[in-house]
């Protein structure tokens, strides 16, 4: 079975933000929340974007596909790994554990009481798991300098470790503000929310312009 790595990462970039974008759009236009600059105003959240119908009728299965094209990222990147001699299963089990959560946090969204604890719980573990698992992956690549370079451009794979770098520090430093309750700025959650799930969707544009023979399965 011949895959392309270079389209499910390019998918995993263009897909969720996409359909946030678009949900965004029409919850804007159905009026079930403000229209702002999300990630300058923070006016709402991206879990209210889809959480109503019918936008969430649009919104679940699109995000659902992302999350099987995530775990097929995943899997194919890990198994063409393994031909080039770079053996690493804890690092793609973490990324299989933020699908798992992902979709765990899609399917309760907005359903019913319990999407309060998959709000501030499930969605953090699948960032959690998503980060960790994008920044020990980005450390293996230029860990393996020789054994990548007909399969990766190296520079692509350094920006990615200093971006991945960034959001573990990053989401250190705020998740103490994204748990606590602030009432004179309320809006501040939502900011860092917006802007920290564009940056962990980037990981996967700078992978797709990184990558070059290791969309071949078949290669040596």
């Amino acid at each position: 079975m011949k895959t392309n790595l270079r389209v499910f990462s390019f998918i995993c970039f263009f897909l969720p933000i996409t359909t946030v974008i678009i949900s965004y759009i029409f919850s804007i236009k159905l009026d079930l929340v403000a229209a702002c600059i999300p990630n300058i105003e923070g006016c709402t959240s991206i879990s209210r974007v889809g959480r109503y119908p019918p936008v969430k009728y649009f919104f679940k299965p699109m995000m659902y596909i992302y999350a099987i094209t995530l775990f097929l990222y995943w899997f194919y990147f890990y198994k063409n790994l393994k031909k080039i001699n770079i053996n690493k299963d804890s690092n793609f089990w973490l990324g299989v554990l933020s699908v798992i959560f992902l979709c765990l946090y899609i399917t309760f969204l907005g359903e019913s009481k319990i999407y309060s604890f998959f709000k501030k719980i499930g969605i953090y573990i699948y960032i959690l798991f998503m980060v960790i698992s994008q920044y020990r992956t980005s450390k293996l690549l230029i860990g393996n300098k020789e054994k990548i370079n007909n399969y990766f451009n190296f520079n692509y794979c350094k920006i990615n470790f200093f971006l991945s770098s960034f959001l573990v520090i990053s989401g250190i430093v705020f998740l103490p503000i994204l748990i606590i309750k602030i009432d004179n700025f309320p809006q501040i959650k939502n900011i860092i929310s917006w802007n920290y799930f564009l940056l962990i969707q980037l990981h996967f544009l700078i992978s797709f312009f990184s990558l070059k023979k290791l969309n071949n399965p078949t290669a040596a």
